[in-house]
């Protein structure tokens, strides 16, 4: 079996930064291939499949959701694991070989896979009546998932050998193979079944390239045969997924309710124009989040290496960098989401101003919370991390509930606002000034800066977004302009003067010095 130093090796060369990037660059890329396509990819349901089967199928994969939960933790565990020995490796002398992390963990998954399998027969088995034009397309999917379960820990090793490009090109290839055969498949008529099938193809081809990659790649990384799996080691694993498994659980209640809630009281058909009000924010909204998403294996790589203060240092830098990006984001929503869904799905399916502000501000907390959430858990909060996120969404629940019953579907969003208002920015922002060794008033006035310059461009943002709501695409083009070029002028004092300015090229940093020093000397003329 390949020694360690022979699995790290090729991965050793680059640097935490180069390979950052280079994932977040390809994120990048796919996101905006998805949002391009998905504004001809909405309506082309809406006319061809109907509004009612297109929200049965967003709630459906909401639903879907809960039966991922199956793998307590451990996949979802694996990336972090990864990157703890790369960073041993690198630094340290490795005591574990990453082929044996990775051979107990498929031997554990191979023991749950069963599980799996009997769970989603049950769950097909006792879907209520009125789901049956669903069972079909849904038992499809269900298949599917239970026998690529095992093939999930392949995507995981790569994310935590930080092969980000490659899986970013491997989403770009996938989605769009899937999409096209789905698009014909609907133009064929098989309604509801194109777009389970298209699903299925979608993880078969990921999965399969991503052991494709793991074999060419880095061969050393594959046990060639499993592992002794000890008691202890299994007891590890499975003690650690819990928490994990629990932080998923809380995800689904967070994130995979509010199409399930709002179907319940609000029925199917309603759950369209609230997907079509939040969807460029959702979309928009996955880009400043894939900063923490691609960082994650780096964090925990440093964890094994690097002191407090260097932890801490680089966790400010990526929050603010997160925070800077999502309120550009919702600045840009403000201004612009009445026009635009107005033009890509038509007037009916907005639902006002209000609703789009509670997703914004949703967005923006959750996104500050999702930084600390990342960085403790890089930094070994499994546990606190989880119990956070579960009270957090039990909350979320409960008053999304609540508020969808009395107020309708704003409900939703300003019941998640709740939740991580309540729960989670509070357990988590004290658990990571205690590993920074600050206070926590110190870690919540580090946003100040951001949030009350946020606060009076938010305002203006809407403003122009009522003011000027006409137009077709070179008025919603210019409106994103004008928004994004007032928020870079008065924000850019806000990047300049925080831990990201280091990260700049120091030609950038002299200049704007420079500029400081002249308009510190015209103060002065000015005064005199």
């Amino acid at each position: 079996m390949p020694t360690s130093d022979t699995v790290i090796e090729p991965i050793s060369r680059l640097s935490r930064s180069r390979r950052f990037l280079g994932g977040v660059a390809l994120n990048y890329v796919n996101q905006a291939v998805v949002m391009l396509v998905g504004l001809w990819l909405t309506p082309f349901l809406l006319k061809h499949i109907g509004q009612h089967d297109y929200g049965l199928w967003l709630v459906g994969l909401q639903v879907l959701s809960y039966v991922m939960l199956m793998d307590f933790g451990v996949v979802a565990l694996l990336p972090r694991e990864t990157a703890y020995l790369t960073g041993r490796a690198i630094g340290a002398t490795q005591e574990e070989a990453l082929p044996v992390l990775v051979g107990r963990t498929a031997r554990i998954v191979l023991y749950q896979t069963p599980l799996v399998a009997a769970a989603v027969a049950i769950f097909w088995f006792t879907m209520p009546a009125s789901s049956y034009e669903f069972r079909g397309p849904i038992g499809l999917i269900l298949i599917a998932f239970a026998a690529l379960f095992p093939a999930r820990i392949f995507q995981a090793v790569l994310h935590g050998l930080q092969d980000l490009a490659f899986l970013g090109r491997n989403q770009l290839f996938t989605w769009l193979l899937s999409t096209g055969i789905m698009v014909a498949l609907v133009f064929r008529g098989f309604g509801l079944y194109a777009l389970a099938i298209g699903w299925v193809i979608s993880q078969v081809f990921s999965s399969g390239l991503s052991f494709a990659r793991l074999r060419r790649r880095f061969p050393g990384v594959l046990p060639s045969r499993l592992p002794d799996l000890p008691r202890k080691a299994l007891f590890r694993s499975l003690q650690s997924g819990f928490w994990v498994s629990m932080a998923q659980v809380a995800q689904v209640l967070l994130n995979g309710t509010d199409f399930v809630i709002i179907g319940k009281f609000l029925g199917a058909s309603a759950v369209v124009p609230f997907s079509c009000t939040g969807k460029l924010i959702s979309v928009l909204g996955n880009q400043p989040r894939a900063l923490m998403e691609n960082a994650a294996p780096g964090l925990s790589e440093m964890k094994t290496s690097e002191s407090h203060q260097r932890l801490f240092q680089v966790s400010a830098s990526l929050t603010q960098s997160l925070l800077v990006f999502s309120g550009l984001v919702g600045c840009v929503v403000l201004a612009v989401n009445e026009s635009f869904v107005k033009f890509w799905v038509g007037t009916g399916q907005y639902r006002g101003l209000l609703l789009t502000a509670a997703f914004t501000v949703n967005m923006l907390l959750r996104h500050w919370n999702t930084s600390a959430t990342y960085s403790i858990f890089c930094f070994g909060y499994e546990r606190r991390t989880s119990i956070t996120t579960l009270l957090d969404g039990v909350v979320t629940l409960g008053a999304s509930v609540i508020l969808v019953r009395s107020f309708g579907a704003i409900g939703a969003p300003v019941g998640s606002i709740l939740g991580v208002c309540l729960v989670s920015l509070p357990g988590n922002l004290s658990a990571l000034a205690r590993e920074g060794r600050v206070s926590l008033l110190a870690v919540v006035l580090s946003v100040w800066p951001w949030l009350w310059r946020l606060a009076l461009l938010a305002v203006a943002s809407a403003a122009l977004g009522k003011v000027w709501a006409t137009g077709g695409v070179p008025h919603m083009a210019a409106r994103s302009v004008c928004t994004a070029a007032l928020y870079s002028v008065v924000m850019l004092p806000v990047v300049m003067d925080s831990p990201l300015r280091k990260y700049f090229p120091v030609q950038i940093q002299q200049r704007w010095d420079g500029l400081l020093q002249v308009l510190h000397r015209r103060m002065k003329i000015s005064a005199c």
